[in-house]
């Protein structure tokens, strides 16, 4: 701010400038509340935002549809979470297609990653579902209400989401639908982000025989995980499968991070946006929320996407920046040094020695300490390093020790560490070499895979 003070202009007249120039070029100016510390919401009315960004509604094979996440039921004043947002999206002229939720409609079926409820949990998650089914009903029948289930909608081991059926049983665990030409999926990502094999033979399915070449897919579901090989890898592994043939303007509309982001990804034959959602409840943590989304379509193309900040304005988003997508990787993907390899959740139970963590299904969270023990013989006693999928959990540094015999244990030195991303390797110490054993402690990381490499 130091251009501002010798030029004598004020933050607020800054702002105001800035936002009476954006106007005038007819667009919201997206980047001028980031440079100030936050976005801009310069748009007093739906209308306007619409306006600014050559939408009209009532054009023909027109429609819109409106997205909120995160409205976390059982956590703040429930009459701050969707009664406002469905005051605003049924007055809407004309009115959307539907309102989506993207998942975490409420706090209890599982408090934290990894977290399964006793009895009382479980009822208590009953009851915050009720709540929400009673102010979705404010939404109704003028604007139909499409679901999707968040890892705090469910939890570890509940193979159909029982506790949400129990009390909205005519809401599909996963279905689709196509309005004027735009088909909508809507996934399940469950506690952990891993869909079964079921719901992955049925999308791949749904879009083989409802996805037009060229046409627009929007996909949702709760977990962004696209460009992750560690926390929620199910995600990546399912639209990789399912999206391997797609042409045309895809999207995966997501939640769970409380924060409105977008990134691209790679497919074959196509570029995916994942648009994550921020949070609908103000009570909880999170940037530019509460909030919901106003995604506008035009002859079966999306057109405009406009943010709600209850209380402030709206924003129409800059386009994706299709330009700097990512590769979709799947765990150790490219990597000509491993040897062998194993995944959490896929074969790595004999291997395992002791746990104190939060079991994910196919990873750790909330690591306290992990122990596992590898023959060096699985890589045909070639192997030279030790390689792991991980991330940082949590305040505390990471540590790795290891051990010929898992009771002599040394740490591991940073200068000894290597990093790639989520790829962590280091020298297999010349005593487990000698002993054929590799004993591996592991604290303070999200962990997903482990490998012996050259």
């Amino acid at each position: 701010m130091v251009w501002v003070q010798e030029k004598g202009v004020t933050r607020r007249e800054l702002v105001r400038w800035l936002l009476a120039a954006g106007a005038a070029v007819g667009r919201s100016v997206v980047g001028v509340g980031e440079a100030l510390g936050g976005p801009s919401y310069p748009f007093k009315t739906l209308g306007e935002a619409m306006a600014s960004a050559g939408f009209d509604p009532r054009r023909a094979a027109s429609f819109t549809a409106a997205f909120a996440a995160d409205v976390h039921y059982g956590h703040g004043d429930p009459e701050r979470l969707l009664p406002p947002i469905a005051a605003e999206v049924k007055a809407m002229e004309p009115p959307p297609a539907f309102f989506g939720v993207v998942g975490d409609l409420i706090c209890s079926a599982s408090l934290s990653f990894g977290q399964v409820p006793g009895a009382p949990q479980k009822q208590k998650a009953i009851e915050e579902f009720k709540l929400v089914r009673k102010h979705l009903s404010l939404f109704e029948p003028r604007v139909p209400v499409k679901l999707a289930l968040g890892n705090h909608d469910t939890y570890p081991g509940e193979d159909e989401p029982k506790l949400f059926h129990t009390v909205f049983p005519e809401h599909p665990e996963y279905h689709a639908f196509t309005i004027q030409g735009v088909h909508f999926v809507f996934l399940n990502g469950g506690s952990s982000g891993l869909l079964d094999a079921e719901q992955m033979a049925w999308f791949k399915a749904d879009v083989a025989k409802h996805h037009k070449r060229g046409a627009t897919l929007m996909v949702v579901v709760h977990q962004p995980s696209l460009g992750s090989v560690v926390a929620e890898r199910g995600i990546p592994a399912a639209m990789r499968h399912a999206l391997s043939e797609c042409e045309g303007d895809l999207w995966m509309i997501a939640g769970h991070a409380h924060r409105n982001h977008d990134a691209c990804f790679k497919l074959p034959k196509a570029v995916i946006v994942q648009a994550t959602v921020t949070a609908g409840n103000p009570a909880i943590w999170g940037s530019e929320h509460p909030g919901y989304w106003v995604y506008c379509f035009r002859e079966g193309k999306l057109v405009a996407r406009i943010y709600k900040r209850l209380g402030q304005g709206y924003r129409v988003a800059s386009p994706p920046p299709l330009a700097r997508a990512a590769p979709i990787r799947l765990p150790f993907e490219g990597r000509t040094d491993v040897l062998w390899k194993v995944l959490v959740g896929e074969g790595d139970e004999p291997y395992r020695v002791e746990t104190k963590a939060a079991w994910c299904l196919n990873y750790w969270h909330y690591n306290r300490h992990l122990v596992y023990a590898f023959p060096l013989s699985l890589a045909g006693g070639q192997a030279r390093r030790f390689a792991l999928l991980e991330r940082p959990s949590g305040r505390k540094p990471r540590k790795y020790l290891t051990s010929p015999d898992g009771k002599a244990w040394h740490e591991v030195a940073a200068e000894q560490l290597e990093r790639e991303g989520s790829f962590t390797s280091f020298a297999i110490p010349k005593d487990c070499l000698a002993a054929g054993r590799l004993f591996v402690r592991i604290e303070q990381c999200v962990v997903s895979g482990f490998a012996l490499t050259r």
